[in-house]
């Protein structure tokens, strides 16, 4: 076989060294991190203190530009010129890539306080040989010891700072530690540049001053001011000046800040006015404040940058600080104005339901009194124009009212009255005795249907008062939801942030926090992929592995979010799924099954099953069963406990018609997290748990929905794990296997011998050995709903 070798192009040669560089130098912007190395490296701050090597060996993370930051370094103290400062930071890299070797292949929380130990002995070892070559004088292992702990300390600053510098860091919003790091850094760095002039004017300085006129008038006087005391201090300490330059440049960053809500004019004119301040208190003495030529060298390049090059450089240390808190504070007056609003119309409501609630018992039926009215009415209509009235209602008016007494006791008994039941005296005495007898028969008629419709109405009034205590319940609720303060994932958010920017996966911004159940929701801002959706599944995976715990999308979508970006909204995945599956039949000779079902996964980890028996069959019962079902789906996915949702649903079926309304109601609520079920039976046939070894049977004994205003569900909780099955039935498949053995006994017989597993064919085989009992002619409506609950595989 003969090998052919192509010779690389030169354009092609040209188009890879490009490549080369912009990884070497352009990502992640390394050039700017082998500035610093080379600047700290010629940094005069200390002799013993290798400032640059400890950037190093913050910079060893990076293994891309590990040995140009190296060389970066040597160079500089090259530059610097002092041997001891060569030997130092020379003999600190050696020592340090040795022993951090254990530490590079490690992924742990503690790996950067180990590395800072490695820094004080990487310091601290040939600091005392140093010192034994002089005789260890106990100024030179002080000093060493030290230079030791400085080291280690920063350390830390550089670790914090390398991924602003970078532009890699964890956090959306930097926090204090990046912010203050970075500056001492700058501040390091600027140290390195040492006394250069240019045309008698001092570059460390002219940058100096333009650094802290940007971030006085980007982040105001408190960084500015910051800023200030931390690079005047470093540059006090590297050039040996007095410490009151760190005074100087202080308070002109916090006069600058001061002066930056009038433009970049006035924040070059509040940095002057700092430094004259100064100068008359000082009586102009050099040391102790900066040139004014200078300081306008600095602010002309300041007032004509654009702003969006000052936006940039600035942009590491804009924390919108202020911003965030005014909209946490305006969060949180909003929330306090809406959760006030809702204990008003909780309050309102609660005060309707005891307002109906006293009504009823006011309006409820008084007999003595309803008496009396029929009494004076009959009086009225017969004998105000009789000859007798006087006699009989004045003069004889108790012997009157006791035959009225007699007459009511036999209505009572026989429904009317005759005239043989009035006392014979009476009889003889009056002389219209048939038309008292049929006023008497009439309005007692009208007497017992006054009754019935005030007991409708009483009842009607208790079941609206009932009503409105719910919804008083349930406002009161949400406004407690509303008013709990969300308990925010800050580590976590910063911990994906970081995870994701590994993965290519940018995010603009990530919330975490646990809700009501203690479960973690993460919601993710990130670039749009251009409809790609790779993003989804890497984010999916990123975020599972850092939070611990399985999380999965909430929908199938990228929705999207605000300022052209994409939504993922991840939950906490359930540990068991249910399959579910109904087999049913209506009754024989209709067309049309009574009975009802439903189940629904509500969001909150707990899937539901339903199941409504309509009374009767046919449409009617069908109409009532799906009424009650769509009821109850809506409710409960609207946010309703199962109580309220159950007495609301009793309530429309007891007000909705002037028929009598009833429907079972058999409601199982699994856990998938859990795996508990609760069983709440309204005047519903058994549920059976079918587990491996046995059967489980759950019975009731309530009336059903639609019969009382007020309602008691009856409730049982079981355990369920992977494999068992719940079977929920209507009362015709327990009637329909009812023979020699209770209907309940002989289903269950027959559900221990089955032997699939497949729920579909557990509904079918119930179904038809109901209906095989009832000769395939069944007398009420068949409905089998099975429910097989698995863990979801990790």
């Amino acid at each position: 076989m003969k090998t052919v070798m192509t010779p690389m192009s030169r354009g092609a040669r040209v188009g890879s060294f490009s490549e080369l560089v912009r990884k070497i130098f352009l990502y992640h912007n390394n050039y700017l991190i082998l500035i610093c190395a080379f600047m700290l490296g010629n940094s005069g701050i200390s002799a013993g203190l290798p400032v640059g090597a400890v950037f190093y060996a913050a910079c060893c993370g990076n293994r891309g530009i590990r040995f140009l930051t190296a060389v970066a370094v040597f160079i500089g103290t090259l530059v610097q010129g002092s041997l001891e400062t060569i030997y130092l930071n020379i003999a600190f890299m050696l020592l340090f890539s040795v022993l951090s070797v254990p530490l590079k292949n490690k992924a742990s929380s503690k790996i950067n306080l180990k590395a800072s130990i490695v820094v004080f002995f990487s310091v601290l070892i040939p600091q005392m040989m140093l010192s034994a070559l002089q005789g260890f004088l106990l100024y030179d292992i002080l000093k060493a010891i030290l230079s030791s702990f400085i080291s280690f300390v920063l350390y830390f600053i550089f670790s914090f700072s390398l991924p602003v510098i970078a532009g890699i860091s964890k956090k959306t919003i930097p926090d204090n530690e990046e912010i203050i790091s970075t500056a001492v850094t700058a501040a390091l760095v600027l140290s390195g540049m040492g006394m250069i002039q240019l045309v008698g004017f001092s570059i460390r300085n002219i940058i100096c001053v333009l650094v802290l006129l940007l971030l006085s008038n980007k982040c105001g006087a408190g960084v500015g001011a910051a800023s200030g005391a931390i690079i005047g201090l470093i540059i006090s300490i590297s050039a040996e000046a007095t410490p009151s330059v760190a005074g100087t440049y202080a308070l002109c960053g916090m006069l600058a800040g001061i002066f930056g809500k009038l433009g970049r004019i006035g924040t070059a004119l509040g940095f002057i006015f700092g430094n004259m301040i100064l100068a008359i208190y000082f009586n102009g003495t050099i040391e102790s404040m900066l040139l004014l030529k200078e300081i306008m060298v600095a602010a002309v390049p300041f007032c004509f940058l654009p702003n969006s090059v000052i936006n940039r450089l600035t942009s590491p240390f804009i924390t919108d600080a202020a911003e965030l808190e005014d909209r946490r504070g305006y969060s949180q007056r909003i929330r306090d104005i809406t959760v006030e609003r809702l204990m008003k119309f909780s309050k309102a409501f609660k005060d309707l339901s005891k307002t109906f609630e006293e009504i009823a018992g006011i309006g409820t039926p008084a007999e003595k009194r309803d008496i009396n009215i029929l009494f004076d009415t009959v009086a009225d209509r017969i004998c105000s124009d009789c000859s007798l009235c006087m006699h009989c209602w004045e003069r004889n008016f108790y012997d009157t009212y006791q035959v009225m007494f007699q007459i009511v006791e036999k209505l009572e008994m026989k429904g009317r009255v005759e005239e043989c039941d009035v006392p014979g005296y009476f009889l003889d005495m009056c002389p219209r005795i048939n038309e008292f007898v049929n006023a008497v028969n009439n309005m007692y008629e009208l007497f017992k249907v006054n009754i019935v419709w005030k007991s409708k109405l009483g009842e009607s009034r208790i079941v609206i008062s009932r009503q409105f205590e719910g919804m008083s319940r349930v406002i009161t609720g949400l406004a407690r939801e509303i008013g709990t303060d969300v308990s925010f994932l800050s580590p976590l958010e910063d911990a994906i942030a970081a995870a994701l920017v590994k993965w290519n996966a940018k995010a603009r911004e990530v919330i975490a926090y646990k809700n009501a159940w203690g479960k973690y929701e993460i919601t993710i801002y990130h670039n749009s992929c251009g409809g790609a959706r790779s993003c989804i599944s890497i984010i999916e995976k990123v975020v599972s592995e850092v939070a611990g715990r399985r999380m999965v999308r909430e929908n199938t979508g990228c929705n999207a979010g605000r300022n052209g970006t994409c939504l993922v909204k991840l939950v906490e995945a359930e540990d068991l799924k249910l399959t579910t599956a109904v087999s049913r039949l209506p009754k024989f000779g209709s067309n049309v099954s009574g009975d009802s079902f439903s189940f629904m996964n509500n969001g909150n980890g707990k899937y539901i099953l339903a199941l409504s028996d309509g009374m009767g069959s046919g449409h009617n019962a069908a109409v009532q069963s799906k009424a009650t079902v769509d009821l109850l789906e809506s409710f409960l996915e609207s946010g309703f406990d199962k109580d309220m949702a159950i007495n609301l649903v009793n309530s429309v079926l007891v007000l909705g018609s002037e028929e009598d309304v009833t429907c079972t109601i058999d409601m199982s609520i699994v856990d998938l997290f859990s795996g508990e079920v609760e069983f709440v039976k309204i005047g519903a046939a058994p549920t059976y748990i079918r587990r491996e070894a046995k059967v489980d049977i759950i019975r009731s004994a309530s009336l059903p929905a639609g019969i009382l205003p007020g309602i008691d569900a009856e409730l049982a909780r079981r355990n369920a794990g992977s494999g068992d099955m719940i079977i929920m039935v209507t009362d015709g498949i327990i009637d329909s296997m009812a023979g020699e053995e209770a209907g309940d006994r002989q289903l269950m017989k027959h559900i221990q011998s089955i032997e699939s597993l497949n729920p579909q064919e557990v509904a079918d085989s119930i179904l038809t050995q109901a209906s095989s009992c009832c000769a395939d002619k069944p007398c009420d409506d068949l409905t089998v709903l099975v429910a097989k609950i698995w863990k979801k595989p990790q």
